[in-house]
């Protein structure tokens, strides 16, 4: 088809031209926008419509997952490397996920729509369970909790 509209190409006004190329620029910017309006229309009706009862479960299973999270805590420590592992993983992972919260609040904040409904850590949660009332961490030295 190129080879055949080639001879023709010199007798077709560059401003038909530069008109055709402003027209595809324009269609791609037009379905771009309709893709993001789209998204942005899809989640907001499964935020609008699942939120809620996302939050009732939430709030129903909560104090059953601390639960276990805490047991488990417990019967990990009883392990003979444990206690020096977390050590060293439970102030790194309250590092990154103070950062990831960071991250997250400030580009929902300023351009990420999608940002803004990514869940944040419960960092002082975890910084309550893992750490006692002086900043220790709740395991000692031997594996025991304290």
């Amino acid at each position: 088809v190129d080879e055949l509209l080639s001879p023709f190409e010199c007798h077709v006004p560059s401003v038909v031209k530069h008109a055709s190329s402003q027209a595809r620029t324009v269609a791609s910017k037009v379905q771009r926008v309709r893709v993001v309006d789209t998204a942005k229309s899809i989640t907001r009706n499964v935020y609008t419509n699942y939120g809620p009862t996302a939050k009732e479960m939430y709030d129903k299973y909560e104090v059953v997952a601390k639960q276990y999270a805490a047991f488990t805590w417990r019967t990990l420590n009883r392990l003979s490397l444990f206690p020096q592992v977390a050590q060293v993983v439970v102030p790194t992972n309250a590092y990154w996920l103070k950062k990831y919260n960071q991250v997250v609040q400030q580009s929902g904040e300023k351009w990420c729509v999608v940002a803004a409904y990514l869940p944040l850590g419960p960092n002082d949660i975890i910084t309550k369970v893992f750490m006692d009332n002086r900043g220790a961490p709740v395991i000692s030295s031997n594996g025991e909790s304290i």
